[in-house]
């Protein structure tokens, strides 16, 4: 059984999917659900039980540190007139992020678009960093460590609210099995709703995550923001070369998951009709019981004579 109060949160989810695109936001640096995983969240969510409540197929990031201390709000605000405002994860910034592989051209040219100029665009310029010397920096006059830039290969994240336990099994189960090993309950507060529960199991791994600080940030004469580099153009196209094959590997788990997913899905629910099909042991139609009754009473009557 499937109770009310997963229908009625499915049921909002699901009207906040339905938004036009150009309408709908999330909280994501992209803002939106991605590409690659569109037809994934489609097939779980005309499942019964299950309706997804986050997700991501895939990416590559360069990110920014941000820096605590008590002139954060200054420091926010200068960097938002030096930087191009594209989404932030507490007070760093997105230097870059594609959910997509970033392929390059036997010279090192960006190979997947039609601007000439983003076409010859160096790794450097289009993480947003300029060549350093390759040291790196001490702390600042005021005692602060470097704002460092780190790279980073996340594969897929999905999390899917499920109505029942019952219903999380298949899907921890189809997880494991095609490779996002860490998986798991998402806390278990899950289980104690104030409407009642509705377990939520995240679909993830960690073996494909890449990480590697490439650059820091420190300010100039001027006190402008400068966001140097700590490694050689060649290091980052190993970096980015590696990303290209952990995504197609992302890819192949992605598509095992939904593949064994939606199989294990159909088995329990065929499972469950050949199961309210299948007569108990002993059971007897009405005709069958009729003519055994009149039997005995048959021979009844006999032993009376």
């Amino acid at each position: 059984m499937i109770p009310q109060t997963f229908v009625s949160r499915k049921s909002k989810i699901l009207a906040e999917l339905s938004t036009p695109e150009e309408e709908y936001t999330d909280l994501s640096p992209k803002g939106s659900v991605d590409e690659g995983i569109r037809d994934l969240i489609q097939d779980i969510n005309a499942l019964p039980g299950l309706v997804t409540t986050s997700s991501c197929a895939g990416r590559i990031s360069v990110f920014l540190e941000g820096r605590r201390s008590h002139s954060q709000q200054e420091t926010n605000a200068r960097e938002q007139r030096k930087f191009a405002p594209s989404g932030g994860k507490g007070a760093g910034r997105w230097l870059y992020v594609s959910h997509e592989p970033l392929i390059r051209d036997s010279c090192g040219a960006k190979s997947d678009g039609h601007d000439q100029n983003k076409r010859d665009q160096s790794l450097h310029e289009t993480f947003g960093m300029v060549p350093g010397d390759g040291k790196p920096p001490g702390v600042d006059k005021e005692g602060h460590a470097p704002r460092l830039v780190r790279f980073h290969f996340e594969p897929m994240i999905l999390h899917i609210m499920t109505a029942t336990l019952h219903h999380a099994q298949p899907v921890l189960s189809a997880a494991s099995s095609s490779g996002f090993r860490e998986s798991g309950l998402q806390g278990l507060r899950c289980l104690e709703g104030d409407n009642g529960p509705s377990p939520i199991v995240a679909v993830r791994s960690a073996g494909l995550q890449l990480e590697s600080i490439i650059g820091y940030c420190e300010d100039d004469d001027n006190g402008e923001p400068v966001i140097r580099s700590l490694v050689t153009e060649e290091y980052l196209q190993m970096l980015v070369a590696i990303s290209i094959e952990r995504f197609s590997v992302n890819s192949e788990r992605r598509e095992r998951f939904r593949t064994t997913l939606l199989n294990a899905c159909s088995t329990d629910h065929s499972s469950a009709k050949t199961k309210m099909r299948t007569k108990p042991t002993g059971w007897e139609d009405s005709e069958k019981r009729k003519e055994k009754m009149r039997a005995e009473g048959e021979d009844e009557g006999g032993r009376r004579r």
